[in-house]
């Protein structure tokens, strides 16, 4: 019976809430409701004007049989009839109406069942047992609804911390991983607490109407990250990308703190708030993020291998839908119904992702927290045109490749060649070869190199870019010589390996 009442409702506003736009009720002060003295005014002693305001009211807040009472007496006390009084008072009569048949059906049913209970000889009342029961079920499902969402954010934030704890030092993407898995754990409890009547939980201010504003950031921060694309001036472009959210810390802040006792509009308190709250802001500022995360993974998705395309493909998609939630509020602001529909859609999208994590860091933790190694794209070469490999031949092995380099990491022997490579994968040099210049666009030193230059890198920030001789270092990410170390280091990040110690070292003071 419940969700049939949300669906009138939310029917009913639907078709009119373009009627809130009128440019004579735009300013209506409806006050006069939220101190619930609408029963007790006495209709009699108000002109027809404050009857069909109050009445405009009424029907807003969905007290349907009251609006039409008013605006009835606004009409027999000769209200003018504008467009704006005969849409408000055909839109509440028809909802009387509607209400009024609903009950008288809901009677029908009532009566039909009293009837076959004296039927049968029973002296106790079913249709209040039948209310009763229906009502402890749909209440007893709504609250074990809500507690499972809470164990999903608790879970959730048990995993960012996990995440954070486990997996920094060794790649520092998962730090942003962390930071917008634990903003959407944080969002979730937030309204699973909000829901379970027992915690009373009812804050001035929801901190989830400022995750948004992390949520992208963090996001995009991560899968560049996870991609290796980094640039000189790191720490200035993370500032550039939280600087939103620490400008919205400041306005909640400042909101949570203002006593202001002025029920106005103009209220600082009220400014402060249409600001924090408002749909239209977090949609534009978290599209602008979806559309560099479409464009960062088109950009790189021939290059990704199969897990982290897939993974990358369910973030994007779940900010997409979140974002799409968030529009829909925007638009539909004015609809009670659907603001509480919305937000329940939107606990059960967390509460995927969330599992989705959680299965994902216990089933295969590295498609999140392992720096992605880019196959760069190619082009088929003219010189294999005669070649005896298939497609089938050369994606097998290709793929064979990347496994003997990952699982095994030959690549740290400074005496493999080419010839060692084959063997290893029953194969001859020449095919091998084919494979590596074909599929991957190097030949099978640059190849190898690229491997050892991101060995170097996991090993020094596993050590926290504390390395005291980089001489270790080359042999240890599998290079023989210091020449070879340093002109490949710096060919693929664009310095010295002691300059990038030391501006990751400068990163981390100003990070703190």
């Amino acid at each position: 019976m419940r969700l049939k009442n949300y669906l009138f409702y939310l029917f009913v506003s639907i078709v009119q809430m373009g009627w809130s736009t009128d440019a004579d009720l735009q300013n209506l002060d409806c006050g006069i409701l939220e101190n619930h003295e609408l029963l007790s005014t006495d209709i009699e002693a108000l002109s027809s004007e404050e009857c069909f305001k109050i009445g405009v009211c009424a029907y807003k807040n969905q007290n349907y049989n009251e609006a039409y009472a008013f605006l009835l007496s606004a009409n027999l006390k000769g209200y003018d009839k504008s467009a704006s009084f005969q849409k408000y008072f055909a839109a509440s009569k028809l909802a009387v109406d509607s209400i009024n048949q609903l009950a008288r059906n809901s009677a029908d049913l009532k009566n039909q069942i009293q009837a076959t209970h004296h039927l049968l000889g029973s002296s106790a009342n079913p249709v209040e047992n039948l209310a009763k029961l229906e009502e402890q079920n749909n209440s007893s499902q709504e609250n074990l609804l809500n507690y499972i969402f809470l164990v999903f954010a608790i879970s959730g934030i048990f995993l960012a911390g996990k995440l954070l704890i486990n997996h920094k030092r060794v790649n520092t993407h998962n730090i942003f991983l962390a930071i917008f898995l634990f903003g959407v754990s944080i969002m979730l409890f937030e309204l699973s607490m909000y829901w379970i009547k027992e915690f009373n939980y009812t804050p001035k201010e929801f901190f989830f109407n400022i995750h948004f504003y992390i949520w992208a950031p963090s996001l995009y921060l991560y899968i560049r990250k996870k991609l290796n694309i980094t640039s000189n001036g790191n720490t200035m472009k993370i500032t550039k990308h939280y600087g939103v959210f620490v400008f919205f810390c400041l306005l909640l802040l400042i909101h949570i703190n203002i006593t202001d006792s002025l029920n106005s509009p103009l209220s600082p308190s009220n400014n402060v708030a249409f600001i924090i709250q408002n749909a239209y802001l977090k949609f534009f500022h978290s599209t602008l993020y979806l559309i560099l995360l479409v464009r960062l993974y088109k950009g790189h998705k021939e290059s990704l291998n199969f897990s982290n395309k897939k993974w990358f493909i369910l973030a994007i998609s779940f900010l997409a839908a979140i974002i799409l939630i968030v529009f829909s509020r925007a638009l539909f602001a004015e609809i009670p119904s659907f603001n509480y529909i919305s937000k329940y859609i939107g606990a059960i999208l967390l509460s995927l992702f969330i599992g989705v994590c959680a299965v994902m860091l216990f089933i295969q933790p590295e498609i999140l927290t392992k720096t992605e190694a880019l196959k760069p794209k190619t082009t088929p070469k003219v010189k294999y045109k005669n070649s005896g490999l298939t497609e089938a031949m050369i994606e097998t092995l290709s793929h064979q490749l990347l496994e003997l380099i990952e699982n095994k990491k030959v690549y740290l022997d400074n005496t493999i060649t080419l010839e060692k490579l084959a063997k290893n994968l029953n194969t001859d040099r020449y095919s091998l070869s084919q494979v590596i210049n074909q599929e991957f666009g190097k030949n099978f030193y640059e190849f190898i190199n690229d491997f050892r230059v991101q060995e170097a890198i996991n090993i020094i920030e596993k050590n926290d870019y504390q390395i005291d001789l980089i001489t270790d270092l080359i042999y240890e990410s599998g290079f023989n010589n210091k020449v070879s170390f340093y002109k490949a280091f710096k060919k693929r990040k664009g310095m010295t390996p002691s300059q990038y110690i030391k501006e990751q070292t400068s990163d981390i003071i100003i990070n703190g």
